[in-house]
């Protein structure tokens, strides 16, 4: 698995950042297949990400109890326009974490 972490400014809130991550995730025009917490992560946030109906799976994951955000990508879920998208995702988020 790949792991690609999203710097956090520690002056905003963990919804603040949520509701960032989210807006991110609609702008680029990615389906959400689910949103849940994971257990190895208490109270997180997590996002499996579909680019309409290529294979793959793009993940993301917020943590608040560590104010930690990340992409993470599995090995058998891997796809062409992942690497791309995390790109844009990046930039979206980190220009909504970092200027707004």
């Amino acid at each position: 698995m790949q792991n690609i972490d999203i710097p956090l400014p520690t002056t905003l809130d963990n919804k603040t950042i949520e509701t960032f991550i989210d807006a991110a995730i609609a702008q680029c025009g990615l389906g959400v297949t689910l949103r849940d917490t994971l257990k190895k992560y208490p109270g997180s946030i997590h996002w499996h990400l579909k680019l309409g109906r290529k294979s793959g799976i793009l993940e993301v994951t917020l943590w608040p109890e560590q104010h930690r955000a990340w992409f993470s990508v599995q090995s058998g879920r891997r796809a062409p326009w992942i690497a791309d998208e995390i790109s844009r995702l990046d930039e979206l988020i980190r220009l909504r974490l970092w200027v707004d």
